[in-house]
């Protein structure tokens, strides 16, 4: 598991290990173009378009980070002559990279994905929602999104052992006086790093939005403005040094923490220190950053839609009642959100099956509501919450939401037992209703999307987005619904690009509503929908908390 060492000891030989490397004229000057070049794209990220432009910048960064990794090792690894001598050391460094060169590009894609899970550091985030399924493939990823979850856990444990066997090799290139370790034991290389350096970052830069958000009723508008600001700077500037120290530190645990104190002539002393110019580059970019990160996120933080998610709020009734509905409308939701599914003689109750006890007149409970006819379901009684009600049908629904002006928004349940004509029989008996009435759709099944625009263009349907992992720009839809777990500025804008609402599911607390909010969300499926109108009442500085949230979740 490599050599026991005290905390303390740890962080000081780290530490100084850094500040000696960070003398390396060569070494600060090339690590502070990288940063450079990463808070632009930054910067370029907040904007759509220039998709160019942000391709070659994330190419140019990881052509850069393979160089300066190599440099680093070479820094390591050379003597007194050619530390004092930049061109020298640069001509070494580019010759051991031609011999290694394959193995960096391996270890720097490798690292670049098993980063995903901790903080996209500007780019990851929006690669991710770049990737285009094939259109016969992403219904089968949604409906067996739990086996995908499993799929893609066992596939990051395969990329995390071939980053670990690179390092390794490297380590015997480099040092091939240091002894090969082999199997699971190198985890110690990434683990140990992830402890000491990332989690103490996470923990500070959200222990400081904390504080942030018990300020924000306190602070006037320009004073809280200002200090969110500020402490965004601060965070991004402290989240960059510590990603940083990360990643020299995962290199220094592989190759056995070696003692780095060069030598550098007294002669050479000016090309020994910080290279100031850029240091002020990268400083100014981060507060240009800042900027514009605060401006987006206050122009964006409009007031949400109020969608009462299965018709409840709170525990005010059975989920997808009738008895919740009439508690529901009288607090005048922009729409109540419901979920319809297929009996088995080809009728549509409201009901989600799983989220309530479904149980007959005997207390027995029912599983599949497609093995039951609307007649036999009407017999049966669902209970939630110590509430008990009676199942109805989506004409019933329907009817009471008219007579009360009240606006839906349909899920439709697609499950393997229903008919195959099932959607079509929908529209026929439907479809027209509900576009008089103004009602939304929306389903989980891209196909049922495509099926019901093409019977009835005039009907608004939307797809509802489980995984925020993949491009929604070519699934295209009249609206999107998107789980709040995950979901980033670029989901949203490749919506808005197209001209599609974004309605996020399904945010319960007032903080991650106000998080969705600053993101630009155009309406909230919530069980707290009261909550969401006193939300939609708060003043922008109490939303200042949340601008600096979502930044800073996009480097820890």
């Amino acid at each position: 598991m490599g050599e026991r060492v005290k905390p303390i000891n740890y962080y000081r030989r780290l530490f100084q290990t850094s500040y000696q490397l960070l003398k390396v004229r060569a070494v600060n000057l090339g690590w502070l173009l990288l940063l450079a070049l990463l808070m632009t794209l930054h910067i370029l990220m907040l904007n759509p378009g220039l998709v160019a432009i942000k391709v070659i910048l994330i190419i140019g960064f990881l052509s850069g980070l393979i160089f300066e990794l190599n440099l680093i090792l070479t820094a390591f690894t050379t003597n007194k002559t050619i530390l004092n001598q930049t061109d020298l050391l640069m001509l070494t460094a580019w010759r051991r990279l031609s011999k290694r060169w394959l193995q960096l590009v391996a270890l720097v894609i490798l690292l670049a994905a098993l980063w995903l899970p901790f903080g996209d550091a500007g780019f990851t985030a929006p690669v991710l929602n770049l990737v285009m399924l094939p259109l016969k493939w992403v219904d089968t990823v949604v409906m067996q999104r739990r086996v995908v979850v499993v799929i893609l856990a066992v596939l990051y444990a395969v990329l995390l052992y071939v980053f670990l066997q690179l390092l390794s090799y490297l380590r015997v290139t480099v040092k091939p006086e240091l002894v090969p370790i082999s199997g699971w034991h190198r985890l110690v290389w990434f683990l140990r790093p992830l402890i000491a350096i990332w989690l103490p970052m996470f923990i500070i830069n959200h222990l400081v939005v904390s504080g942030l958000r018990v300020l924000s009723n306190q602070l006037s508008n320009g004073i809280g403005n200002g200090t969110s600001l500020l402490a965004l700077v601060v965070l991004v500037a402290f989240s960059l040094i510590g990603l940083s120290v990360f990643l020299l530190a995962i290199v220094w645990e592989s190759i056995a923490q070696p003692k780095f104190q060069p030598d550098f002539s007294d002669d050479d002393e000016h090309l020994h220190s910080m290279a100031w110019f850029p240091t002020g580059l990268v400083m100014l970019l981060v507060i240009l950053f800042g900027f514009q990160a605060f401006h987006f996120g206050s122009v964006a933080a409009s007031p949400s839609l109020t969608i009462a998610h299965r018709g409840v709020i709170g525990n005010n009734g059975v989920p997808n009642s009738l008895d919740a509905f009439e508690n529901t409308v009288k607090h005048k939701p922009s729409f109540v959100e419901i979920d319809v599914q297929e009996t088995k003689d080809g009728q549509f109750v409201v009901s989600h099956g799983q989220d309530v006890n479904l149980k007959t007149d005997t207390g027995a409970k029912v599983t599949d509501i497609q093995n039951l006819t609307l007649e036999q379901l009407k017999k049966h009684h669902a209970e939630k919450n110590g509430k008990t009600t009676t199942i109805v049908s989506l004409a019933s629904y329907l009817k009471a939401a008219k007579k009360v002006n009240q606006r839906l928004i349909v899920e439709i349940k697609v499950t393997p037992q229903d008919s195959a004509d099932m959607i079509q029989r929908f529209d026929t008996q439907y479809g027209e209703q509900l576009i008089s009435s103004h009602d939304f759709v929306h389903t989980m099944s891209y196909q049922a999307v495509l099926k019901l625009k093409q019977l009835n263009p005039n009907l608004i349907v939307g797809y509802i987005v489980p995984l925020n992992v993949m491009s929604i720009k070519k699934l295209p839809a009249d609206f999107y619904s998107l789980q709040a777990i995950g979901l980033n500025t670029t989901m949203i804008r490749q919506a808005h690009s197209i001209g599609a609402p974004v309605f996020v599911w399904t945010p319960d607390k007032i903080a991650d509503m106000q998080i969705m909010r600053v993101l630009g969300v155009d309406g909230q499926i919530t069980n707290q929908m009261t909550q969401l109108q006193q939300v939609n009442r708060q003043p922008l500085k109490q939303f200042n908390w949340a601008i600096v949230e979502n930044v800073v979740n996009q480097f820890c």
